[in-house]
């Protein structure tokens, strides 16, 4: 269920979904229109719904829940879309040197069938989660979907965590985001954007183990990493590559372009 606001005075278009891809989505849109800003809205929201029902984990009815449950006893043969979000994956294991592993456990033991487009596990109890990558996926997808209408400035915004920018603010020349220190309750900064987008990551007092190390670990320092680049894919992995890094700036960030970089110890 969605909440939508229409301000005529400023042409600006609010929605909001409280809960998809485990985090609250805001969307700004702006334009003279009601009607063909409700129009654009429906065609997010309904992008959103469909990516939610095939990334989501624990939905037994998603196909990456399938997969999960098939996969540990034969190989199991995938759509063509979320076959070629596992080669993307597979690709950022490698650029990341292992940093960025959807696998939760060791991408290596992940059986790639490219002949029958399947996978299978190798090792028992394994599962892919793509929830360092969904939600960088879905920006840029409604990036899309907005490219193809006459909206110039528009704020896609997954709870601060992961956002995109088209354009200006109607009344500046930037977005601005402030990050907030979970474990202090105060703005870290302010980070600004135009026609780009940014992903932050971390842990929080209420999870502190979501990210998975390269040693097989989970991050549990107080750390976050907040990465501004064109390309929010880019930007989501590299975020979540750099907390599982034990380092603050390694080699393989040069295998990506990046525009700004913050890295804080909490």
């Amino acid at each position: 269920m969605s909440y939508t606001n229409y301000y005529r005075h400023s042409g600006m278009f609010h929605a909001s979904m409280p809960l998809i891809m485990h985090t609250r989505f805001d969307v700004l849109l702006f334009g003279t229109s009601e009607n063909r800003l409700t129009a654009v809205w429906s065609e997010l929201e309904k992008e959103l719904n469909r990516l939610e029902k095939m990334f989501n984990r624990f939905d037994r009815e998603s196909e990456v829940a399938k997969v999960n449950t098939d996969a540990q006893f034969k190989p199991v043969e995938l759509s063509d879309e979320l076959w070629n979000m596992l080669t993307e994956c597979d690709r950022f294991y490698a650029k990341t040197d292992g940093n960025f592993d959807i696998t939760l456990s060791n991408f290596k033991h992940l059986i790639i069938m490219k002949e029958s487009q399947s996978v299978q596990f190798d090792k028992y109890g394994m599962l892919i989660d793509f929830g360092g990558i969904a939600k960088g996926y879905a920006l840029k997808k409604m990036k899309n979907i907005i490219k193809k209408t006459d909206i110039r400035r528009a704020l896609l915004n997954f709870g601060n965590s992961s956002a995109l920018a088209v354009g200006s603010h109607p009344y500046g020349d930037r977005w601005a985001i402030g990050i907030n220190n979970p474990f202090e309750n105060k703005i870290l900064t302010t980070i600004s954007l135009y026609d780009t987008s940014m992903s932050v990551s971390g842990n929080s007092p209420q999870n502190k183990r979501h990210i998975y190390g390269k040693d097989n670990n989970f991050i549990e320092k107080n750390k976050i990493a907040a990465i501004i680049t064109d390309d929010p894919v880019d930007a989501e992995v590299v975020s979540t590559a750099l907390i599982a890094s034990k380092k603050e700036t390694p080699a393989w960030l040069r295998n990506f372009d990046i525009k700004n970089k913050y890295y804080i110890e909490c």
